[in-house]
């Protein structure tokens, strides 16, 4: 009797979790018709998770690699997908300058008006082995909507709260909606 239960409540949070997901994709892309500048009317665009998985990779077009210094300042960039990765999404010269004031060796703003910065950060700490812990290896993009895919390099870490981010920039890409890390899927909220 016990087993039954737990699977009923495993089936109903999947199933809250889908419905959560859904409203979220849909809040965002009708957010980003709302962006557009070349309509005189509110449209709202829909991207399925087929669409997404089925769209073309785009390779990065800039890669950027750099320590961050205090993730306390980046709140408003800054959004987590677990207790070790983050994604940041920088949309403008200004949110890149905050990103830039932890991680001055990222030196000046790229030309935005082609595509976003994407950013995914490892909080694991200092990797013992010596390489850059986390890849972003392409982003697949329909109509302005992108699936992230990423490679994060496990292994042991000294937990000292050193942050390492990798920033690319894609062309066309406006928001990323699901990121993969190691095949495992994560919703940016």
């Amino acid at each position: 009797m016990p087993s039954a239960h737990c699977k009923q409540l495993a089936r109903t949070s999947r199933t809250a979790r889908r419905r959560a997901f859904r409203g979220l994709l849909l809040t965002v892309l009708a957010g980003l018709g709302a962006l557009s500048a070349c309509g005189t009317h509110d449209r709202q665009r829909v991207v399925s998770v087929h669409a997404l998985e089925a769209a073309t990779p785009v390779e990065p077009r800039l890669i950027r690699r750099a320590i961050i210094s205090d993730t306390v300042q980046l709140n408003g960039l800054y959004y987590p997908l677990g207790r070790r990765l983050g994604l940041f999404q920088i949309r403008s010269a200004e949110e890149w300058e905050t990103l830039r004031r932890c991680a001055p060796e990222l030196g000046p703003c790229p030309d935005l008006d082609g595509g976003i910065v994407v950013g995914l950060a490892s909080h694991a700490g200092l990797p013992l082995n010596g390489r850059w812990p986390i890849h972003l290896q392409y982003v697949r993009v329909h109509d302005g909507a992108g699936f992230a895919t990423a490679h994060f390099d496990g292994g042991s870490f000294l937990p000292d709260g050193t942050t390492y981010l990798e920033a690319a920039q894609f062309d066309g890409l406006a928001t990323v909606l699901m990121v993969e890390v190691n095949g495992t899927r994560f919703y940016p909220e």
